[in-house]
């Protein structure tokens, strides 16, 4: 399940952990377009079990996607 909350970002949140590659790969592709747009990477967080917060960021170099857990 996932919910948009900006067009640069996408919270994610799953229940079961067998989503959670489908879910992530889907959010990422959401970002894409701003990603590109805003010449960042995407920063995809790890805030609490089942879920994340993925989205354009500007620490992340163009073209690379990067994980980090809170």
């Amino acid at each position: 399940m996932q919910r948009q909350t900006s067009p640069g970002m996408v919270e994610v949140n799953v229940n079961d952990s067998s989503d959670v590659d489908h879910a992530l790969t889907e959010a990422i592709k959401a970002i894409r377009d701003a990603a590109i747009r805003h010449q960042t990477g995407i920063m995809v967080t790890r805030v609490a079990p089942g879920r994340y917060i993925v989205r354009a960021h500007p620490a992340v170099p163009f073209g690379l996607t990067r994980q980090q857990h809170e």
